[in-house]
């Protein structure tokens, strides 16, 4: 690495990651009994959570959250694990023995999936670019105010006096080991992010390793098909499929773009827009042909990592269509990024519960397993709220749906009305009782919190075409169909035709679900001229492409799992199956009022569906493969055929993405390093007329995160979102006069608006006024301790007004930095 305390530093990092799965297994194995791993890959996931929460509820209860709280906190963890490890003693042993090589290859996955993106983060470290940096100034500033703050909610480093109205506690969830190890804050956003995203693989992989033993339905339960689920060749390349799946394949976007972009090499846009399908097919050929003669496809670097999270174009309402990979590669530290790892730590807790059965019959196990199952549910679940809102809305109600099937199904045994009133009782009970923890344990944070944007209204615009539908989705769609195909060909061989004389007094009741299936269809389905019916039925008739497919393909799902013979594993896999496709057709309807179009409802829930499409596709791979022998040959030559090109189409992504972001750097000349800062020590950027020397705000900076103690406010330039602009803010956390415009009115909607651009002018003013007595007062109003005066101040506020700076020193300041044009100020007329 770039020196040796850089590795030293990855090497503590890692092994305190390690240290807090290791000392989180007991307990994980203790509340996941349904899970054959018993939770294993998921440690780390649930250690880091529990020191997270620990240090929150300290200093939500205003106990100062320092290194010490936060060692007070990881010992509570070593010991509840010794605890539960003397107490599960025996079950350890003979599971190390039996389980070793799971074990092992667990942990060299998690290393590999580890050293791989932090290889990605050392080739481009830069937490700023000018073009395409996103918005990793706002998470590194609230990152940096996390950590800075002991108490909790945090202060505000982008509006001073006030606290983050904002999902803070995730930057709680990875902060808390970086400040326990005192590690600088630049240096560990590079070590969270391939933290993270080793975590989600792993996440992914366990999930599909325990379904994998569990597919097999009762009737096809024979030696053969036992023996084979004794092999675990498939069951770990269904759940390595999940892993890659999930964290590191992308969508077909990068495939459009070459078609596309092969295309233009040979035609005209105009051409292209009136051309049918074969004339576009001779183009793209003529197109490929040119590309090998040397002539370059027409896009920028930057689109080749940009564009496939674009799949769906901007006219339909500027939807979002990340997926994991983009947005590990993108590397903003965002609320959705930071959720993935406990989103899945939900899914897999319930599907303990699901396949667990015992876990939800009294006597069954014992109290304490019940009780600490309900903790780690409650605990996983509530998270979802304060980290990335709107995953509570999806993954709360998934959990209270697996407890009320479990308890329902399994909890209370016997038959008659007596044994059905109990199971409903003990099903409503566990099922409040989910929700009362969820709710109760983030108690604080939903006091203090403020929801701006609650609204849901029906979608007034365009729809998803079903190409950049199947272009997002057509990867995991191809697998699940196949495995529903298979599902349903070998429940009709195994049904009798006698059995449908049962569906006799049901028939009216199926012909008018079928019937009612089309009229909803039909109503919104067909696209007719807006000005030919009212804006109030909206969505009728506004043509939502994808309902022609996404709604009855989720019908057949339904209907699979009414299958008798099912077993829960299978029932799980198609659940997710259709949760995921209603949640993508429900964005085409509904959006969040206050959305820019309907950007994030898209985004958000999108990246839901792919966590449940990605699991569910790994799992049916899985189990596709072992009756795969049996089909015809031309038939499985074709099949894997069509796997294979989808397979390479979405891992063209992440390589070819990669190495675009790693050569989009501010400098080329900038190390290899893990250092978020150090491309400031070779750029240059361009604004207000002047070029910028980044490397003085960069020895500024580093001054201030060295010598400034506390958080004292400052005042520096304001500029509009993604422009290099309120940076001291940025990279040392402490609390400015104001921050971005637009997401500083987003934070705080129940506020006037007024508020925010009063502070802008003030800064503006500030700098520009002659006026002492108006500077003075603004110093006083926002108790502002230190005035940056660099490069960027003297560009956008040229004139008489910075005169005053070097007229009153040693009255109202003094200068404590100095380098080039750069200057610190320190107020030293405070009085109120």
């Amino acid at each position: 690495l770039h020196n040796r305390n850089q590795f030293v530093g990855v090497l503590v990092w890692y092994l305190t990651i390690a240290a807090l799965g290791l000392l989180a297994y007991p307990l994980a194995r203790f509340a996941l009994p349904g899970l054959d791993d018993r939770g294993y890959p998921l440690a780390r996931i649930v250690g880091l959570l529990l020191l997270a929460y620990f240090s929150w509820l300290a200093g939500s209860a205003r106990i100062p959250v320092t290194r010490l709280t936060i060692t007070a906190a990881f010992g509570v963890i070593a010991v509840l694990g010794a605890g539960l490890a003397w107490h599960q003693r025996a079950e350890l042993r003979a599971e190390w023995r039996q389980k070793r090589d799971y074990f092992l290859t667990i942990e060299g996955l998690f290393l590999l999936f580890f050293l791989v993106f932090l290889l990605i983060r050392l080739g481009n470290p830069d937490l700023w670019h000018p073009w395409k940096g996103g918005e990793k100034p706002m998470d590194f500033s609230y990152f940096n105010a996390v950590l800075k703050s002991t108490s909790f909610p945090p202060y505000d480093p982008w509006f001073a006096g006030g606290y983050i109205n904002y999902y803070y506690y995730g930057f709680v969830l990875v902060g808390m080991p970086v400040k326990l190890l005192g590690i600088v804050p630049a240096f560990a956003y590079n070590l969270i992010l391939p933290t993270l995203f080793a975590m989600v693989a792993l996440g992914a992989f366990s999930i599909v390793w325990n379904l994998g033993g569990r597919g097999v339905n009762r009737g096809q339960q024979t030696a053969v098909s036992r023996l084979l689920s004794a092999v675990s060749q498939c069951r770990f390349l269904s759940a390595l499929a999940a892993s890659l799946g999930m964290a590191v394949l992308g969508n077909l976007g990068i495939l459009r773009m070459l078609v596309q972009g092969y295309q233009r090499l040979a035609a005209t846009p105009d051409q292209l827009a009136e051309s049918w399908f074969f004339r576009k097919f001779f183009w793209t050929l003529a197109g490929l042909f040119k590309a090998f003669g040397g002539a370059r496809l027409p896009y920028r670097l930057d689109e080749w990592y940009w564009n496939p999270s674009r799949i769906i174009g901007a006219e339909h309402g500027n939807p979002i269509t990340e997926f994991p990979f983009f947005t590990f590669l993108y590397a903003d530290l965002h609320a959705h990024m930071i959720a993935m790892p406990v989103a899945l730590l939900v899914i897999a807790w319930v599907l303990a519960v699901v396949l667990g059965r015992a876990w939800a019959r009294p006597g069954g196990r014992s109290r304490w397993q019940v009780a600490a199952g309900m903790l780690l549910g409650g605990l996983a679940i509530g998270a979802m709220y304060p980290i990335n809102l709107s995953d509570i809305y999806t993954y709360l109600p998934l959990g209270m749906l697996a407890l009320g099937y479990a308890v329902w199904r399994y909890g209370v045994e016997g038959e008659g009305l007596r044994a059905r009133a109990r199971r409903l009782f003990w099903g409503i009970a566990a099922v409040a009782s989910l929700v009362i923890l969820s709710n109760g344990l983030y108690q604080p944070y939903r006091h203090w919190y403020s929801q701006g944007y609650s609204e849901v209204a029906l979608w007034p615009g365009t729809h998803t075409p079903t190409s950049d539908y199947l272009t997002h989705w057509g990867l995991f769609l191809f697998v699940i169909l196949s495995w529903m195909v298979y599902e349903t060909i070998d429940w009709m061989a195994k049904t009798p035709v006698s059995a449908l004389r049962k569906l006799e007094p049901y028939r009216h009741w199926i012909w008018g679900g079928l019937l009612s299936l089309g009229v909803v269809i039909f109503s919104l389905g067909v696209a007719l001229p807006r000005e030919s019916y009212d804006e109030k039925w909206l969505p009728l008739g506004s043509g939502v492409h994808i309902i022609w497919f996404v709604l009855p393909l989720a019908v057949w799902v339904g209907v699979l799992l009414l299958r008798p013979d099912q077993s829960d594993a299978r029932r799980f896999v198609l659940f997710l199956t259709g949760t995921a496709l209603m949640l993508t057709l429900v964005v085409e309807i509904v959006y969040v009022v206050g959305d820019i179009g309907r950007m994030n409802t898209v985004f958000k829930f999108y990246l839901q569906a792919w966590a449940f499409f990605a699991i569910s596709a790994a799992a049916a791979l899985g189990w596709l493969l072992r009756p795969l022998a049996r089909w015809r040959s031309n038939g499985r030559l074709m099949w894997q055929i069509a796997l294979l090109f989808l397979v390479a189409s979405a891992g063209l992504y992440p390589l070819m993405a990669s190495f675009a972001k790693i050569s989009d750097r501010m400098a080329e000349e900038a190390p290899r390093t893990l250092d978020g800062m150090a491309y400031m020590q070779y750029a240059t950027y361009a604004d207000e007329g002047a070029v910028l020397d980044l490397a003085e705000d960069y020895a500024a900076i580093r001054w201030m995160q060295d010598h400034v103690i506390g958080s004292p406010v400052i005042v520096e330039a304001n500029q509009v979102e993604y422009r290099w602009g309120t940076r001291y803010t940025i990279y040392t956390g402490l609390p400015g006069v104001v921050g971005w415009n637009w997401h500083q009115r987003q934070q705080r909607t129940i506020t006037p608006h007024a508020w925010v651009y009063e502070r802008v002018d003030g800064v503006h003013e500030f700098y520009q006024t002659e006026d002492i007595e108006w500077a003075r007062d603004f110093l006083r109003r926002y108790d502002v301790r230190y005035i940056i005066l660099g490069q960027l101040e003297r560009a956008k506020y040229a004139g008489p007004g910075l005169e005053k700076f070097a007229a009153y020193e040693g009255q109202l300041w003094r200068e404590v930095f100095r380098t080039g044009e750069t200057v610190i100020y320190e107020v030293i007329d405070r009085g109120q």
